[in-house]
């Protein structure tokens, strides 16, 4: 993969294949609706009849003021068709930067993370199991991604028919209020940056693949609502309280302390993601508060380890033998033999040597019984892994759990926290050179629980590089093989910053210079990790986007 070659007319070439491939699909379910029309040099080439289309979508179709559930604001329409024009710039390597280049598989793109991942989708298309950003929040500060398609505050107040008074704020507001349009603007223009991000995403992502975003409550509703319109709502599948900063945010003006931000999961396909399982006894070390310590007492038969947790009927008293009828019978064990049969819940036949399980006595009114949680089948089929115990005559039945250290991770997170993000940083001698660093554990919590193998992870806002450490350390615990793709905008370091005095000149060079350190950390075996780490790939290639001048 030489990204440097790459030419402008191999973008517009991808972007014309994904326009037949569109058309292809339509006319694979309308092929009545295919025609050919004029390509502009002499032949022609294939499209679809619209007006047919409609015909064919009548009563189906939602066009003009039509009144529908949606995210609107102005620059929308722009903002999508920013996701679908060539990028404008192209990668170049900087071996200067690179750590190991001939060797890893590991990228750290600088520049304008819109064009990076137009290119990515050239080479990277559904390869990606992880996306996790951290975009600017809407503060009201000077937004750093002002792209060209975004609109204007003037534009704004066009659209929506306020008077401009020639400044920022109109006239005869009070001291220290925003003009009443003020909010919207700000919303529009960070749904305006963040939608085509978005659905570039989408294409990089792994049909099981999934994603996280960290958010604070500026954008909470309106990211949630555009995310169910990019992956479809289905697919937004959890929110995460993560509890940044436990003593609270103490210069609030008015209300309680902020303690809190989000984390937003989507998926590809939610269909095709299972339970998000961690190691139990790491989340308890990581977060007390919230994990109990693994007490369950191992065991052992023929297969291998297992505990023993739950037991097998349904304790959702819903759950019945009204509602779940086929899941309602006898499970009848011989304690010498090992033997097993079921029979129905209303036929008492006993059998000699055999012990009986009924189901569990329901108390809800009209009802006598719980269901089990397994079929008659599936007891049959599956009956070694199923303990059961005899104890005067009565029997308990219990599922074994074969993973015996996993978890399920829960939707609040306590534990890693900013002032450990920035201990993270000042482990690496880079103390104070970003203000808010998202901590290394609460990254390797999510990919821990989410990715395993040689699995790619993508962070296009990348920022101080959370997420290259978080990939190679966890590689180093679990022996995984993971990737990473790394994009931070080259923005110059603030003047005056502690960035600055250490003689950086953009952020996209401090997050280069953190992995890198990162990289020699974990190599050096100061990190406690299950494997050296010099067996797992601390390297990176480093390219840079840049313009495409001529053809």
């Amino acid at each position: 993969m030489d990204q440097s070659d790459a030419a402008p007319s191999g973008a517009q070439d991808e972007s014309a294949d994904r326009v037949a491939r569109n058309v292809a699909a339509i006319a694979g379910l309308f092929p009545h609706l295919a025609t050919r029309i004029d390509d502009g040099s002499g032949g022609t080439r294939r499209a679809i009849d619209l007006d047919l289309l409609r015909q064919e979508l009548s009563g189906a179709i939602a066009e003009g003021p039509s009144e529908r559930y949606r995210l609107e604001w102005p620059g929308k329409r722009a903002a999508a068709h920013a996701a679908s024009t060539p990028p404008a710039a192209r990668f170049r390597e900087l071996p200067e930067s690179s750590v190991h280049a001939a060797s890893t598989r590991n990228l750290l793109i600088e520049g304008d993370n819109l064009d990076a991942l137009k290119r990515l989708r050239e080479t990277h298309a559904g390869a990606v199991k992880l996306i996790y950003i951290d975009p600017p929040y809407n503060t009201r500060n000077d937004f750093v991604y002002n792209d060209d398609f975004a609109v204007r505050r003037r534009t704004f107040r066009k659209v929506l028919g306020t008077p401009d008074a020639g400044a920022d704020d109109p006239a005869g507001l009070a001291p220290g209020a925003a003009p009443p349009e003020e909010d919207g603007h700000l919303h529009s223009a960070w749904l305006s940056m963040i939608y085509p991000r978005l659905l570039l995403a989408r294409e990089l992502l792994a049909d099981d693949g999934v994603g996280f975003v960290s958010i604070d409550g500026n954008e909470l509703a309106q990211l949630r609502l555009l995310l169910g319109e990019v992956f479809g709502a289905r697919n937004v599948i959890g929110t995460l309280v993560w509890v940044s900063n436990l003593k609270g945010r103490q210069i609030a003006a008015g209300g309680p302390a902020g303690t809190h931000e989000y984390i937003l999961c989507f998926a590809r396909d939610a269909d095709a993601v299972g339970r998000f399982r961690g190691s139990a006894s790491r989340l308890h070390a990581l977060m007390p508060a919230v994990y109990r310590r693994p007490d369950y007492t191992v065991k052992h038969d023929a297969r291998g380890p297992y505990v023993t947790k739950n037991e097998l009927y349904n304790t959702n008293s819903r759950f019945n033998e009204r509602t779940a009828p086929t899941m309602v019978f006898r499970i009848h064990y011989h304690p010498g033999t090992g033997e097993v049969r079921v029979t129905d819940i209303d036929d008492d036949t006993g059998f000699d040597g055999f012990v009986t399980a009924m189901p569990h006595p329901n108390h809800r009114p009209g009802v006598r019984w719980h269901a089990w949680r397994w079929s008659r089948a599936r007891v049959l089929a599956d009956r070694d892994e199923l303990e059961f115990e005899v104890s005067d005559a009565a029997l308990r039945i219990r599922t074994k759990v074969r993973d015996i250290d996993g978890m399920t991770l829960k939707d609040v997170i306590i534990g890693p926290s900013t002032a450990s993000g920035r201990r993270d940083l000042d482990e690496l001698g880079m103390h104070r050179l970003f203000d808010a660093p998202k901590p290394v554990d609460l990254l390797r919590t999510l990919i821990a629980v989410t990715t395993s193998g040689d699995d790619l992870v993508l962070d296009f806002f990348a920022g101080s590089g959370t997420t290259a450490q978080a990939v190679m350390e966890q590689n180093a615990a679990d022996g995984a093989r993971r990737r990473f793709v790394l994009v931070q905008l080259d923005e110059p370091v603030p003047p005056g910053s502690e960035a600055a005095a250490a003689g950086f000149d953009t952020i996209a060079e401090v997050t280069v210079e953190r992995v890198r350190r990162a990289g020699e950390r974990l190599r050096s075996g100061i990190v406690d990790a299950g494997a050296p780490g010099d067996a797992c790939d601390t390297g990176f290639r480093t390219l840079r986007l840049e313009a495409v001048s001529g053809p």
